[in-house]
């Protein structure tokens, strides 16, 4: 295991989601009078009927929160502020459930995002998709859905092994009802709920194949998702991709690089993937960042007042020892994966090749009421080996690589209520590149069971559509061989080999 220094956690980590931790809080106070202004204020928005059990329970759900809040918020909250904000909400709220603690439940949450986009309040079920989210499983049929043009639910593939691959579901099926409730023009989200559910129970789907309409009733069972896949390219460079940190992630990670060190005899290269990647828990990550190194700070964390609070150092470094790393990053790649890259840059293991992450360097933890669901409020910064935050900045690659079909896309800095940037790394980019300037064939062998990508990947070869090709990867075998960014090669490896 990892040696998690600084100062001691008092308290157990259960889960984590792009940088979560779960932890539990103290009962509540007494209302103080502020307190005592909202409580006040919010029946006049619950339906006519409510009890005073559930007024009672309602106002314990307000005042516990603020108590978390004001004491393990980032910053110093502003406790009357809080409160005027809350009764303000009152006016505006959009909820259907006007019950207590559907009202206090809605107003907490509009007043936590209004602090920063991450903090929120979370009810029982979504405390517990959050659980089934950072497990790596779910209890579910088994499919990789998306809307079609006509706003219905298409089936893109479904999973080997999985009760709707063995009920011989198929790609391009549609469907139209789950246990018999209308989907036509549903989000994605509402046919996932509906879906997922506990282990061994059935759900029926209408299914319309062409022509045909007919139901289907498969049992839920649990659904492993890889979090990570792996290939060998031109037969001598590792290729892994991880695309979350949740429970499992490791694990998976070790696996593949095993096999990878064992398949590989002269190894050219390790090319570690983390675009798109959102982040997930900060603990698999450290201990994959491990992985690659033998010692030296990988992350650590700082509260309010610039506090430390903790830090993960290595101590492992099992696979791919002074094997040349090019880390790919990209826009999408956020919290866990922004500090997996910049922990093994400023160890001196690797470069990083892509675009700019996102920048989301705060540290939420998730935390249980007593009064039931909990709250994620960002509670600190995380620091990067040279004391450096991403937050609001990003990771700048050591060399970029521009796409002529880039889209605009906000980042963390660009949300509304994103908190503020922090010492933000110096470095610039050493060069940037036009993608099609080094895009080359390239010849992959995956290794393992197809991933979610693959799997729309084969589908799309299936519909004799052509994969789009992958130009940064591409760009990045060339750094191990004689394509454009070998030119940077031998600037790069000995200011990696001086830590710098």
């Amino acid at each position: 295991m990892l040696r998690k220094g600084i100062l001691p956690i008092l308290f157990a980590v259960v889960i984590s989601f792009a940088g979560t931790r779960l932890v539990a809080c103290a009962g509540p106070a007494w209302p103080s009078d502020e307190e005592r202004r909202f409580l006040d204020a919010y029946r006049t928005s619950v339906t006519a009927g409510a009890s005073e059990e559930q007024f009672a329970h309602a106002d314990k759900l307000y005042v516990e929160a603020l108590q978390v809040l004001s004491e393990t918020y980032v910053e110093q909250i502003d406790r009357v502020a809080f409160v005027d904000n809350s009764i303000a909400m009152l006016g505006d709220l959009e909820t259907d459930d006007t019950s207590p603690i559907g009202v206090v439940g809605a107003v907490l949450d509009d007043s936590l995002h209004d602090l920063d986009p991450h903090s929120a309040y979370m009810t029982d079920d979504m405390f517990r998709r959050l659980q089934e989210s950072t497990e790596g499983s779910f209890a579910g049929v088994g499919i990789v859905i998306a809307l079609d043009d006509e706003k219905r639910i298409r089936i893109v593939s479904p999973i080997d092994d999985t009760p709707a691959a063995r009920a011989g579901l198929r790609p391009d099926d549609r469907i139209t009802h789950i246990d018999g409730y209308q989907m036509v023009g549903e989000p994605i989200s509402e046919a996932v709920r509906r879906m997922r559910g506990r282990v061994g129970d059935p759900v029926t789907l209408t299914i319309q194949r062409v022509e045909d309409s007919f139901d289907v009733t498969v049992k839920r069972a649990r659904i492993e998702v890889p979090s990570v896949t792996a290939s060998i390219i031109d037969q001598d460079i590792g290729y892994i991709r991880v695309s979350r940190f949740d429970a499992t992630t490791l694990d998976q990670t070790q696996e593949y690089l095993q096999e990878l060190e064992d398949r590989i005899a002269s190894p050219r290269g390790i090319i570690v993937d983390l675009r798109r990647n959102p982040g997930g828990l900060l603990d698999s990550a450290a201990d994959i960042a491990d992985q690659f190194l033998t010692e030296g700070l990988i992350v650590a964390t700082e509260g309010r007042g610039e506090r430390k609070l903790r830090s993960y150092e290595a101590d492992r470094s099992d696979f791919f020892e002074k094997v040349p790393m090019a880390i790919l990053l990209d826009r999408g790649s956020a919290s866990g994966a922004e500090l997996m890259a910049a922990a093994l840059r400023e160890n001196g293991r690797g470069i990083i090749i892509g675009e700019r992450s996102f920048g989301k360097g705060s540290m939420q933890r998730i935390m249980p009421l007593t009064s039931g669901g909990g709250l994620k409020i960002t509670t600190g910064y995380y620091t990067t080996p040279e004391n450096h935050i991403v937050q609001g900045h990003g990771v700048i690659p050591d060399i970029e690589i521009s796409l002529a079909d880039a889209e605009e896309f906000e980042r963390e800095i660009d949300l509304e209520h994103a908190l503020p940037s922090r010492r933000r790394d110096p470095r610039q980019s050493l060069a940037t590149l036009e993608a099609t300037s080094c895009e080359q064939d390239i010849e992959i062998e995956r290794l393992g069971k197809s991933s979610r990508e693959n799997l729309e990947e084969n589908l799309a070869e299936s519909e004799g559509e052509k994969p789009l090709r992958d130009s940064v990867l591409e760009c990045a075998v060339g750094y191990f061989d004689k394509g454009p960014l070998a030119n940077y090669r031998n600037q790069m490896e000995p200011l990696l080999r001086a830590g710098l």
